[in-house]
């Protein structure tokens, strides 16, 4: 133990900082975004829907590093609102198939500007420069642990529903280790 106490070692661990951090990047999201009533989480499913329409749920989870039952809810509480579409996957119906709805469409043009001021906003406290260095330093740590969501891999894999391994992280290795399955 240190000088400090034993709770300023916890404020220094990386878990630790990195959970505040995120704390802090969704409460400046929300305060920012307020007049949409939209959650980071719920943003995020909606780009991911802009980008991949017809996607189903495990890969829309895996595509925004969310769990089933987080994206469950987030698509339940977005379908409520008619932002987005739910249809039967006819390769599998025990699938669902995903899109924007067109109200989603134009909600994600409205609330585009307020989440980009947001984004902003949580690194506005550093130069330009550490900015960068920020975000670099945090995919290195992806890297790092083998966690970068690669798009293309995940929706590779989507296209096998009996590839999918749930524990499986969202990382190059998790895919390549269901893909051999």
């Amino acid at each position: 133990m240190n000088d400090k106490g034993v709770l300023s070692e916890v404020y220094r661990r990386p878990g630790f900082l990195l959970k505040r951090c995120n704390q802090v990047s969704a409460a400046i999201f929300i305060k920012l975004c307020r007049d949409f009533s939209m959650t980071p989480s719920q943003y995020g499913v909606l780009c991911a829907l802009h980008d991949f329409p017809d996607v189903d749920q495990i890969a829309l989870g895996r595509l925004i590093g969310q769990d089933r039952s987080t994206v469950g809810l987030v698509i339940r509480l977005l379908a409520e609102r008619g932002l987005i579409e739910r249809s039967v996957n006819e390769n599998d119906k025990r699938r669902m198939r995903l899109k924007l709805s067109k109200a989603g469409q134009r909600f994600l043009v409205d609330i585009t500007p307020a989440a980009k001021q947001a984004q902003d906003a949580v690194l506005g406290g550093l130069s330009k420069k550490k900015q960068e260095l920020l975000l670099d330093l945090l995919e290195e740590f992806l890297r790092g642990h083998d966690a970068v969501i690669s798009p293309e891999e995940i929706m590779a894999g989507s296209l096998a529903a009996s590839d999918f391994n749930p524990g499986a992280p969202s990382g190059k290795a998790g895919v390549r280790r269901a893909a051999r399955k």
